[in-house]
């Protein structure tokens, strides 16, 4: 397999970074890593709030624990606070095809 391949499989499926730390770029490995990983656990933890909220309604008897209305309370949560959940997670996706693009780059040159 070719070493442009190889690196643009590695941020693709692996993890955005993998494929620089194939090509011995550490520096900007390490930079799309710490990015992508900063910008997930801001998507999780926002996610993980939102949940929680859910759940303590349903503790208190607010919510019953019904599929449709647990689902229909979630998709009012996100439309009222997908702000910040919805810039992060365009940026993971630019940060990943950036870092694939970057790679095959890269790649093209190490040749």
């Amino acid at each position: 397999m070719k070493k442009t391949n190889k690196a643009v499989l590695l941020s693709a499926l692996v993890f955005p970074g993998a494929g620089h730390i194939y090509l011995k770029k550490y520096l900007p490995a390490i930079g799309f890593i710490g990015a992508f990983a900063y910008l997930l656990s801001v998507v999780i933890s926002e996610l993980v709030k939102q949940t929680e909220k859910i759940t303590q309604k349903i503790l208190s008897g607010e919510l019953p624990l019904e599929a449709n209305a647990i689902s229909q309370a979630l998709a009012e949560q996100g439309a009222n606070n997908g702000q910040q959940t919805g810039f992060a997670s365009y940026a993971l996706l630019f940060i990943w095809f950036f870092a694939m693009y970057d790679a095959y780059r890269l790649a093209k040159q190490v040749k």
